[in-house]
């Protein structure tokens, strides 16, 4: 069983249920060995038992977010070097440095 509820307990997805939350949030599936490997590096919490992954659906939306931060900052970083870059040779094309 990928996931299943008992009275208060938050809800726990299995590793296919795990992909599929996050397709259906992303719009891409990731393996079954993209979930193990975000388990072992620490980036989602997760409990094995029996030798199976499992992690709660709180886990998966933090690390959804954080990957959304991540990306987020990512991009304007670069977006912001780029911009520096070009206004950097626009000043020195302006002072005639620029062959």
């Amino acid at each position: 069983m990928d996931s299943s509820t008992t009275g208060n307990a938050e809800r726990t997805l299995g590793m296919g249920a795990i992909a599929h939350y996050i397709e259906r949030h992303t719009g891409h599936k990731p393996s079954r060995s993209t979930i193990w490997r975000w388990g072992l590096t620490g980036r989602l919490a997760y409990r094995r038992i029996g030798g199976r992954l499992y992690a709660t659906e709180t886990a998966v939306r933090a690390m959804l977010a954080a990957d959304e931060q991540r990306n987020r900052g990512s991009v304007n970083s670069r977006g912001e070097a780029a911009a520096a870059r070009l206004q950097n040779l626009a000043n020195r094309d302006a002072r005639g440095e620029v062959a």
